[in-house]
């Protein structure tokens, strides 16, 4: 097959034109993008936007070499516009996902992000991007707005309880009072960690390693006790009782002395914390008081108290400070 020396250069102009934009585009990705989106997570979203965006540029110089007619200018224009839009629309889906995703994990001390706040930006992004492009098409989208409020609202009525859980689920992400990482208990008696808050439910992790999956409705409704507000430091009261013979003053001093001791350099404990004691109960057979140490976070109270308690045990051995068992004295009246 033999071409004419104009067709020739004319390819090897489109071959260059290609091979230069994808190299060009290939040096703006490695180097500037990488540059401008320092973090890994917002680099990885433009992953190969660079390289597009070379290729869209050197195919359209190479196109100008060749004598199209003129006829096709206008649906060149127009294609060439198409894929600029969905291309654009995909990588700002991409990256504003990634980028809320990443604001939220910094948030909850890099757990778990709530997928329904991400999917809900992504989809606006999306639904806005199909209408530029039908717009650009030359199709009006009037008449599908009208068709998308009547059948929504057929839809809506079809879709209460999913569209009840999809409107409580963005209310309690922007309510700021629930997020994934936060330890809580629901009036009904479930506990654990928020893992994360989709379009339809919450996931909660008990602290047995249980999925509790909880719809959103119900928990925007329920009373919900959370750990982590104002901060996941928790009080961790512990009853002790020692004997009516005990002076109080040396329980005191011993108990807070081994307390203390336990705060500081315990790994779950909170260090800065001062413990307290407090008598509070003159008990059928022992003096009864609470210590009040405090954990890091929910969690770590079974350990801190557990530790604690075995120190107490043995200090008091030592000082001779009687833990006494329950005792009732029952007097017998002889009525012969």
């Amino acid at each position: 097959m033999n071409l004419s020396p104009e067709i020739l250069y004319a390819l090897m102009y489109s071959a260059i034109a290609i091979t230069g934009g994808l190299f060009i585009g290939w040096l703006l990705e490695r180097y500037l993008l990488r540059r401008l989106f320092l973090n890994f997570e917002l680099f990885a979203a433009l992953k190969g936007a660079g390289v597009f965006a070379g290729l869209w540029i050197g195919v359209r110089l190479g196109l100008r070499y060749h004598h199209l007619p003129e006829s096709w200018d206008g649906s060149i224009n127009l294609g060439w516009q198409s894929v600029f839009i969905m291309a654009t629309t995909f990588y700002v889906a991409r990256l504003t996902g990634r980028f809320i995703g990443l604001k939220m994990s910094n948030m909850n001390g890099l757990l778990p992000t709530a997928t329904l706040l991400q999917n809900v930006v992504r989809v606006v992004i999306y639904m806005s991007g199909i209408m530029v492009l039908l717009q650009t098409l030359g199709i009006s989208v009037a008449p599908a707005l009208t068709a998308l409020g009547v059948g929504g609202l057929a839809v809506a009525l079809a879709l209460q309880d999913t569209l009840g859980n999809l409107f409580a689920g963005m209310q309690i992400i922007a309510s700021h009072k629930i997020r994934p990482g936060h330890f809580i208990r629901l009036e009904s008696g479930e506990e654990g960690y928020v893992t994360d808050i989709t379009w339809r439910d919450t996931t909660i992790r008990a602290l047995s390693n249980q999925t509790i999956i909880l719809p959103n409705s119900k928990l925007a409704t329920s009373t919900v006790t959370n750990t982590w507000v104002p901060d996941p430091e928790i009080s961790v009261p512990v009853p002790v009782g020692i004997h009516y013979d005990s002076d109080l003053e040396q329980v005191e001093r011993v108990t807070l002395e081994v307390a203390q001791t336990i705060q500081q350099s315990h790994p779950g404990a909170a260090p800065d914390h001062e413990p307290t004691l407090r008598y509070n109960e003159f008990a059928d057979s022992s003096i009864n008081f609470k210590v009040v140490l405090r954990a890091k976070e929910f969690s770590e109270q079974f350990a801190l108290r557990h530790d604690f308690i075995k120190a107490l045990h043995a200090r008091y051995r030592k000082e001779r400070i009687s833990i006494p068992y329950p005792i009732r004295t029952v007097h017998m009246v002889n009525a012969g």
